[in-house]
C-alpha cells in the first residue's frame, strides 16, 4: 500500500505514530552501553517489528562482511537497500525485505535512509567509545609501566579519586581513601607545601595547569620526590569543575642530579683549590686547560700553559721515557708517569709525579686527563733515607767484621792456652770454648750474608750449625744427619741462645753416644706443636743412650748448666728420653710475634 493512497485521516494517524515509535525505539537504543553487534541486532530487530505497515517485514544490517539481522530472518523477493557513510569504517548498509509481493514506496525508502543514517551515526559513536576506551587501557598500561599515577578531584561532588599507581607512589595499600585535606598534608612543610598549595589555586582561580616537583611525607614515612601536573576543567559559566593529572615518584632521579650536582661541586672545589695540577693534552701534548693549582705547584699561571707542549719543560734527560710512556696512551687507558724534572717559574727542577687518562673520546674531555703532584721533598727524603740506610749498612758491616775478628782473636788466644797445657781436663774445657766461639761467630756470619740484623731463619741455621759440628767431630764413626726442619724466622736474641744449646747437646752426642760403633744416625726435627703458638725442637740419636743415674737438673757439667741457663733465658721447657733405641732431647719454646 502506498502511503499516497491514504484515504483517511486516521490511517494517516496510525502511520504517522508508527513512524514515531520507530524513530523513538532506534533513538532509546543506548551507544553508550552496546556493542555494535547489540546495536544493529537491535536495531534490525526494531525495524521488523515496528515498520510502518504491519506485515511481514524482515530487516538486516551488514558491516564490513558481516550480517547482523532479526530473529528469524529470512530473505523477501521484494526489499529495500540502504546504506550509511562510517568515514573510515566503511559503509552501513540496511535491507529491508518484505514477505508480501509488492512495491516499496518512496516514502518507505526515504525512511530506510533515514533509519540507516541514524543507526550509523549510533555506531560511529561506539566505535568512538570503543577505540577511546582501547587508548585509555594502552594509556593506562603506559602509566602503569612507567609507575606514573592518575587522578581526578570532581569539585562539584567533592570526590578525589586515585588510581592503584598514585595510591602506591604515595605510599598507601590500594583500599586507601585519599581527601583533598590530607593529600595537602601529605606535602612537607614549608616550601613544598606551600608551593602546592599556590599551585592549585592558581589552577582554580587563574585557569594556570601546574606541573611541580615536591617532597612529601608519604604514607610509609618516609621522604619522596614527587611530580605532580593538575588540569582544570571549566563549565560554560567558567566555574571549576574538575582537575584531573598525574603523580610520579621521582625519588631517584632527584637523588641522582642531587649526587650529580655534589659530585660537580666536589670537582671544581678539587679543581680549583686542590694541591694537585689537572691539566688536559691533545695527542701532541700541548696544553688546552691547566687548574689554577698549577700556580701553587709550579709557581706558574695556568693561562702561561696554553697552547705549550709540555715536553718543553721537561728535563732532557726525562724526555725520552716521558714522551714513549705518553705514547702508550694510544693502547692503554691510563699510564703513571715515574718521578720527572719539571722546569718551575723560578728556572728550578722540581720532581714531578703524574697519572695520565685517555680520555680522547669523551666529548666533554676531547683529550688526555693529567693529574700532577709536587713530589720534589718526598725524592729528596728518600735520597736521605737511601744514603742513611747505606751508612748503616757499612757500619753493620765493620761491626759484624770486628766481632768475628775478636771472636778470632779470641778463638786464637784460647788455642794457643790449649798449646801449652797438659792437663787433659783443661784441654778438654778449652776446646769446648773453642767450640761455643764458633758457634756465635757463624751465627753473626748467617746475619751478614742474609743482609738482615734482626732475624734469621732457624731451620737453616740448624742445619749449618750440625753440618758444622759433624766436620769438627770426625773420627772412627760414620754419622749420619737427618733434618725434617720447617721454617721459622728467630731473632738473634733468641737464635743465639737456641744454637748454643744445640751445640751443647750434639757435641754431647758426638763425645758419648757413639764410643766403639762404627756407624750412627742422628735426627734433628724442628715442627709445630698441639699447643697454639709453640714449636718443639727434637734432637735424637741412636746411641748408647744416658747413664741410668743422669739428672739434667742437677748435672754439674758446665754443658749441663749451659744449657738449664740458656733456655731459661729463651723462656723454653726442655727434657730429656733416653732408652735402649737411644737418647732424645726435647726443647719446647714458643714462637715470636
Amino acid at each position: 500500500m502506498d502511503i499516497k493512497n491514504v484515504t483517511s485521516r486516521e490511517e494517516m494517524r496510525t502511520l504517522l505514530q508508527r513512524q514515531s515509535a520507530l524513530f523513538q525505539g532506534i533513538s532509546e537504543l543506548d551507544e553508550q552501553s552496546l556493542s555494535v553487534r547489540s546495536l544493529l541486532e537491535q536495531a534490525a530487530h526494531l525495524i521488523s517489528e515496528k515498520w510502518i505497515y504491519p506485515e511481514d517485514i524482515k530487516a538486516s544490517f551488514e558491516l564490513k562482511g558481516k550480517k547482523f539481522q532479526a530473529e528469524k530472518f529470512k530473505e523477501g523477493e521484494w526489499s529495500i537497500d540502504s546504506n550509511a557513510d562510517l568515514n573510515d569504517d566503511g559503509l552501513l548498509r540496511l535491507q529491508i525485505y518484505s514477505g508480501a509481493k509488492r512495491t516499496f514506496s518512496e516514502e518507505e525508502q526515504k525512511l530506510a535512509n533515514v533509519l540507516a543514517q541514524n543507526v550509523g551515526a549510533k555506531v560511529i559513536r561506539i566505535l568512538a567509545r570503543l577505540d577511546l576506551q582501547e587508548e585509555q587501557k594502552l594509556l593506562d598500561k603506559a602509566y602503569k609501566l612507567a609507575h606514573i599515577g592518575t587522578w581526578e578531584y570532581d569539585m562539584i561532588n567533592d570526590e578525589l579519586h586515585w588510581s592503584d599507581v598514585t595510591k602506591e607512589v604515595h605510599g598507601f595499600d590500594t583500599d586507601h581513601n585519599p581527601d583533598v585535606e590530607s593529600t595537602i598534608q601529605l606535602f612537607k612543610e614549608g616550601y613544598h607545601r606551600d608551593t602546592f598549595e599556590k599551585a592549585a589555586t592558581d589552577a582554580i582561580e587563574n585557569q594556570i595547569p601546574f606541573d611541580v616537583e615536591l617532597k612529601i611525607i608519604s604514607g610509609k614515612g618516609d621522604e619522596r620526590w614527587i611530580r605532580a601536573t593538575g588540569e582544570p576543567e571549566y563549565n560554560e559559566e567558567g566555574e571549576c569543575i574538575r582537575f584531573y593529572g598525574i603523580s610520579q615518584n621521582v625519588t631517584d632521579r632527584r637523588k641522582a642530579e642531587e649526587d650529580l650536582e655534589h659530585n660537580e661541586r666536589r670537582f671544581k672545589a678539587m679543581v680549583r683549590y686542590g694541591m694537585d695540577m689537572i691539566a688536559i693534552l691533545d695527542e701532541d701534548a700541548i696544553y688546552t686547560y691547566v687548574s689554577p693549582a698549577s700556580k701553587h705547584v709550579l709557581g706558574i699561571r695556568p693561562d702561561q700553559f696554553m697552547g705549550k707542549n709540555a715536553f718543553d719543560f721537561i728535563h732532557k734527560e726525562d724526555v725520552s721515557r716521558i714522551k714513549r710512556q705518553f705514547s702508550d696512551l694510544d693502547f692503554r687507558k691510563t699510564t703513571q708517569l715515574k718521578p720527572y724534572r719539571f722546569l718551575d717559574a723560578d728556572e728550578n727542577w722540581r720532581w714531578l709525579e703524574t697519572t695520565i687518562t685517555n680520555l680522547s673520546e669523551d666529548p666533554a674531555v676531547k683529550g688526555y686527563v693529567a693529574n700532577t703532584r709536587d713530589v720534589t721533598e718526598r725524592i729528596a727524603k728518600q735520597e736521605e733515607i737511601l744514603d742513611a740506610l747505606k751508612q748503616k749498612e757499612t757500619l753493620l758491616a765493620e761491626v759484624n767484621h770486628r766481632i768475628k775478628n775478636n771472636l778470632s782473636v779470641l778463638t786464637g788466644l784460647l788455642q794457643l792456652q790449649a798449646a801449652s797445657e797438659d792437663n787433659e781436663e783443661v784441654l778438654k774445657r778449652l776446646f769446648d770454648s773453642v767450640a761455643r766461639i764458633n758457634t756465635m761467630a757463624s751465627i753473626h756470619e748467617q746475619l751478614y750474608k742474609s743482609n738482615s740484623y734482626e732475624e734469621i731463619e732457624f731451620a737453616d741455621r740448624l742445619q749449618l750449625l750440625a753440618k758444622s759440628i759433624q766436620k769438627s767431630f770426625q773420627g772412627k764413626t760414620d754419622v749420619t744427619l737427618n733434618f725434617q726442619c720447617e721454617p721459622v724466622k728467630m731473632s738473634l736474641t733468641n737464635a743465639l741462645p737456641c744454637s748454643l744449646i744445640v751445640n751443647e747437646v750434639l757435641t754431647n752426642i758426638y763425645k758419648h753416644a757413639f764410643k766403639g760403633r762404627e756407624k750412627g744416625n742422628i735426627t734433628i726435627e724442628l715442627k709445630g706443636t698441639d699447643i697454639e703458638d709453640y714449636m718443639q725442637l727434637t734432637i735424637c740419636d741412636d746411641g748408647i743412650g744416658l747413664p741410668d743415674n743422669f739428672t739434667p737438673k742437677e748435672g754439674s757439667s758446665l754443658g749441663v748448666k749451659l744449657i738449664d741457663m740458656l733456655s731459661e733465658q729463651v723462656k723454653a721447657e726442655y727434657y730429656y728420653e733416653s732408652d735402649s733405641n737411644g737418647t732424645r732431647f726435647n726443647l719446647l719454646f714458643k714462637k715470636e710475634e
